[in-house]
């Protein structure tokens, strides 16, 4: 009963951190930088979703559900860059409140939890990812709520977060399906239960609940599960989710040439890369040798932050860079964290705080050098400009402003009414800039495309009249084999035949715009 009482209070306070840390940094960097390539990507299927397409068909896309949070936000905020970027804060302070709902249970004052909620809050980055962070947190919270009571009831309603979590990003479907089967088989086996059966229906009933969503859009409009399953193949056949980077092991960089900064950048960075599969190896060893039922639930948070974080950190290292880090990183803290507060005995009391405070030590000199506050506060006086963008101002890199500034200028000088603009690889944000749908399906071009699709694609360019293209030949990651005429040869082959270099001011040297031969052009830049 006591318990049941303190549950409202408890999360009214929570919510009250979580919103003041989330109001704070939306307050100092909510407004600066741009990402013209992923958060555009982003922008732009908002702004496509608000307008009644559907993701993944009429579209390249993230799962439906994060479109459609951002897109029903867009209806009261508006459909400008500021106001999707809130409509994500709201998702961040939910995802905080779930992360300080577990540490509630351990760290008794609020000053306490309010400080380590500033060590969750700081690697919630980058802005358009915060969904995953948010997920993250909430798996291990439903792995809490399942370890403190393990009923048939509380089954069902994880399993209904595991339905929704796929809803958001079928990697988080994934991640959680394998964390909660591994914790309730855990469970069952702990505890001495007998009814196994019942408990695994009840979850897989739960997660029917929770993705119905989906299953009724794939019943309802027809082609989205072709598209959805295509995608899957297309993983499958590539043989992996994301460009893979060598791991930034804190060994691995050659440090000469750099300067001091950039040297504890990358070594705390690579320390924290080696750390993380180190935790979850002896954490799931000691919880696997050491742990019965009676530990479960009084160390429920650790326990949780290993099931969950174990899967999580696929993501970390599918792309091990800062930012997929970051994604992956929130349940690794949780359990960071609590430890010092569970351990009885005083030398594990300092060795577990010791972790604690180097993990601290480490993340101010990597999360904390990702932040777009940071990076502002640390460049030149003249490295970011105030510029207006569809009704919002923002402080931007003076490159990136030099590009929206020429595309707006392409747009209104050497475009004319009627007229398709094409835009690749990486710069899809400029769409809802301009105000233009993407003539194509896909919109940011990484993969190599099959020549099925680039014929569709250069049919997309002839019946959606494209006469001018915004073409660059970028080397993602250093890799001549992603460049675009690489990739896309076809489509690449068919621009270079029809369309003409037209000489255009303010583009970086490896970008250029052209327009369809024999179409006449108005105006020069």
């Amino acid at each position: 009963m006591n318990r049941m009482s303190g549950i409202t209070p408890d999360l009214l306070k929570a919510a009250l951190i979580a919103c003041l840390l989330t109001a704070f940094s939306f307050s100092v960097q909510g407004n600066i930088g741009l990402n013209l390539a992923d958060e555009g990507r982003l922008w732009y299927n908002t702004t496509r979703t608000a307008v009644g397409e559907i993701p993944r068909l009429d579209f390249r896309s993230y799962d439906p559900a994060r479109l459609y949070w951002t897109a029903a936000w867009s209806f009261l905020l508006g459909d400008g860059i500021m106001s999707l970027r809130l409509s994500i804060a709201v998702f961040q302070a939910l995802g905080l409140i779930f992360g300080l709902m577990v540490l509630k249970r351990i760290i008794p004052s609020w000053r306490g939890l309010f400080l380590v909620g500033i060590l969750l809050l700081i690697w919630m980055f980058p802005r358009h990812k915060l969904f995953e962070h948010s997920l993250a947190m909430a798996g291990v919270y439903f792995a809490v709520f399942l370890i403190e009571k393990p009923n048939i009831g509380r089954h069902f309603t994880v399993g209904i977060f595991v339905g929704l979590a796929a809803f958001f990003g079928r990697n988080h479907g994934f991640y959680n399906f394998l964390s909660f089967s591994l914790l309730l088989s855990f469970i069952w086996y702990r505890t001495g239960g007998d009814d196994l059966t019942r408990r695994a229906i009840a979850w897989a009933g739960g997660i029917a609940v929770g993705y119905a969503p989906m299953v009724v859009m794939f019943f309802l409009i027809p082609g989205l599960f072709d598209k959805f399953f295509s995608n899957i193949l297309s993983i499958i056949h590539r043989g992996s989710t994301n460009l893979p980077l060598p791991v930034p092991w804190p060994w691995s960089a050659n440090l000469q040439g750099m300067d001091l900064a950039s040297i504890f950048e990358h070594v705390s960075t690579g320390m924290i890369f080696l750390i993380l599969p180190l935790y979850y190896l002896f954490s799931g060893a000691i919880i696997y040798k050491q742990f019965r039922s009676e530990d479960l639930l009084r160390y429920a948070p650790f326990v949780a932050s290993v099931f969950v974080g174990a899967t999580y950190m696929h993501h970390a290292f599918a792309r091990p860079d800062i930012s997929h880090l970051a994604q992956g990183i929130h349940p690794f803290l949780i359990g960071v964290i609590s430890l010092p507060f569970l351990c009885s005995q005083s030398c594990s009391k300092i060795m577990t705080f010791g972790l604690l405070v180097a993990v601290g030590a480490l993340s101010l000199f990597s999360a904390v050098t990702a932040s777009p506050y940071y990076l502002k506060l640390t460049s030149s006086k003249d490295a970011f400009v105030m510029t207006h963008i569809s009704g919002d101002d923002l402080w931007v890199e003076k490159p990136i402003e030099e590009v929206i500034t020429t595309a707006i200028l392409i747009n209104t000088q050497k475009m004319r009414a009627g007229e398709g603009l094409f835009i690749a690889p990486d710069w899809p944000g400029l769409y809802p800039i301009l105000g233009r749908k993407s003539p194509t399906w896909d919109t940011y071009f990484l993969w190599k495309s099959s020549k099925d699709d680039q014929l569709q694609m250069i049919s997309d360019l002839n019946s959606h009249n494209v006469n001018g293209v915004l073409l660059g030949d970028v080397a993602f990651d250093g890799r001549d084999d992603l460049r675009f005429e690489n990739t896309h040869t076809l489509l690449w082959q068919y621009i270079m035949r029809h369309f003409e270099p037209v000489p255009t001011d303010g583009l970086p040297p490896n970008y250029q715009f052209l327009r369809r031969k024999g179409s006449a052009n108005r105006g020069l830049i």
